[in-house]
């Protein structure tokens, strides 16, 4: 099965699932979504982590906050289709030569959980590699628009080859009321989906949520129904946070002047 990544962030644990489900996603079109970044990361003490990201600029990648706790390296891999396929020719590989989680990120409540990893050298851009668009505005509401998850999910060698590309669903972005009853107490950089039939997994964590062309969100934390991903999930949302990215990366944004959801 393929591999979307989450964690259960409000009880601060990480628990390894199967997949983006093949019966509720797609197969995207080959280096359709090509921002999108596959993770390896070291850990120490621990096995490889599996992670989703964003090429935000040539020099960084937007993900997870959690993804980086504790890692000892972080490989970033661009331009990946079969992500078993190391010898496709778009497929390129980056080091990840330092990591930057939000200062605020808390693991027990799962908030501010958004981090960036900068890259020893620059990502080549190309057909298979493109920068992702951020917003340049706060978003008043959410609610009721229809948004897009990718990843890869949990998969292998042996895994059959559709299950080994690029995947994506559509899901419907629901209010807070669709957090509960597992996220009691979500707050406004937190987005939750109403209820769907794709959910993403625990190997993509970071994954980009899409309204349009547009990363609204980052995959952040899932509910468990006898050890399978299910509602209600918990995305980050990126647009409280343009600031924050901007003053550490290299990023320029063209914002609106509205700030009343700004976190620095």
């Amino acid at each position: 099965m393929p591999r979307l990544l989450v964690v259960l962030a409000f009880v601060g644990c990480i628990s390894v699932a199967k997949s983006l489900s093949p019966e509720a996603s797609e197969i995207a079109t080959k280096h359709a979504i090509p921002y999108q970044a596959n993770l390896r990361i070291e850990v120490i003490d621990s096995d490889i982590r599996y992670c989703a990201g964003t090429l935000i600029s040539p020099n960084y990648v937007l993900t997870a906050a959690n993804c980086g706790d504790g890692a000892s390296k972080i490989l970033v891999d661009m331009g990946v289709d079969d992500v078993e396929n190391r010898q496709e020719p778009t497929w390129r590989t980056y080091l990840g030569d330092a990591f930057i989680a939000h200062p605020l990120y808390n693991k027990s409540t799962g908030y501010h959980d958004i981090g960036l990893i900068h890259l020893f050298e620059p990502a080549e851009i190309n057909d298979a590699i493109q920068l992702v668009t951020l917003p340049d505005h706060r978003y008043k509401n959410l609610a009721g628009k229809m948004a897009r998850i990718s990843g890869w999910g949990n998969v292998n060698a042996s895994t059959d080859l559709d299950h080994r590309l690029l995947r994506y669903a559509d899901i419907p972005i629901g209010s807070h009321s669709n957090c509960l009853p597992q996220f009691p107490y979500p707050n406004f950089a937190q987005l939750c989906p109403a209820q769907s039939d794709s959910y993403f997994q625990t190997y993509d964590f970071g994954a980009p949520l899409m309204l349009k062309d547009v990363q609204i969100g980052i995959a952040t934390a899932t509910s468990f129904d006898n050890g399978i991903e299910t509602n209600p999930q918990i995305y980050t949302r990126v647009d409280p946070y343009l600031s924050w990215i901007m003053n550490n990366t290299d990023v320029t944004i063209e914002q609106q002047k509205d700030h009343r959801l700004a976190v620095h």
